[in-house]
């Protein structure tokens, strides 16, 4: 089982070099992150954008061996990305410079797009002193408020990319601010109902448990003062969280107040694609490029 992203790096540099499709490359850390990836032998870039901008940043970093296809407008590079993945040039897609709202645009086309009939979703997966394995946590990118139906998809989502941690049945906590199941707190119900769900086998090979609250996810002492015995308890693969804001208010914490490396991906599509904020550094790119790579 992978735990930490040395090994998730290693496994994708052991595995075959993947094309990687680049939505507007013209940005330092997305060349520093290709270049690395380049030089481990885990990709093979394909820079979309303004050509002279990418030739003088990839002159002065040093990447090697890249393709690069000339667009000028947000709007071309969008569409030219997803041309290149529908017509088989790419295995992945990466937002580099490029607005999410627009990348999101060409890829959601009913016509044009990557759609596969399923819902998208984004996981970001954290590695953070204190929790002993990779977490995976959805979804703090796209879907705002799911619905239960929604949630079941960011399960399987979610789910996909935990699997390529070689983990066969992963576990997944439904987080929410208490474990009682309340009408008040509509979270808590489907919570309830997605554990059902899982022991009857409508949600695949996964071991659902909630609602559990953040104190008994992350200390067996909480657990354990709140007289609640949890096989989530420092051990949850996949946590599921209520809506947008509590997912990226989780991970940006970690981020900046706990120095956690969380890698990004979009799940749901025709290929995985690596999702990022442009103010991600080249390493948080690089390991978000891994894990899109063994999926």
């Amino acid at each position: 089982m992978l735990t930490n992203f040395d090994q998730v790096v290693k496994k994708a540099v052991s595995g075959k070099r993947k094309r990687l499709v680049v939505a507007d490359a013209a940005g330092k850390a997305v060349i520093e992150a290709l270049t690395r990836a380049t030089e481990m032998g885990m990709i093979e870039p394909i820079l979309i954008g303004d050509k002279s901008k990418i030739e003088k940043l990839v002159g002065e970093i040093g990447l090697t061996n890249a393709r690069i296809v000339d667009e000028k407008s947000p709007e071309a590079i969008g569409q030219k990305c997803v041309e290149m993945i529908r017509a088989g040039e790419g295995d992945m897609l990466m937002k580099g410079k490029l607005s999410t709202p627009v990348l999101m645009k060409a890829v959601l086309d009913k016509k044009k797009g990557l759609r596969m009939g399923k819902l998208l979703s984004h996981v970001a997966v954290i590695e953070v002193e204190g929790y002993p394995k990779l977490m995976a946590m959805t979804d703090g990118g796209i879907v705002i408020n799911p619905d239960l139906k929604e949630k079941m998809a960011l399960i399987e989502n979610a789910a996909q990319v935990v699997r390529a941690f070689d983990i066969e049945i992963p576990k997944v906590a439904c987080l929410a601010a208490i474990e009682k199941i309340t009408e008040k707190q509509p979270d808590t119900i489907h919570a309830a109902e997605l554990t059902k769900m899982s022991v009857r086998r409508q949600l695949g090979k996964v071991d659902v448990e909630g609602p559990i609250a953040t104190d008994v996810l992350l200390s067996h002492e909480a657990a354990k003062a709140k007289g609640i015995e949890s096989r989530m308890t420092l051990d949850a693969d996949i946590v599921l969280v209520p809506n947008i804001i509590v997912c990226n208010a989780f991970v940006k914490g970690l981020i900046y107040l706990a120095n956690a490396k969380v890698a990004g991906v979009v799940m749901g599509a025709k290929c995985p694609i690596v999702l990022l904020s442009r103010s991600d550094t080249a390493e948080i790119k690089l390991i978000s490029i891994a894990l899109a790579s063994i999926i």
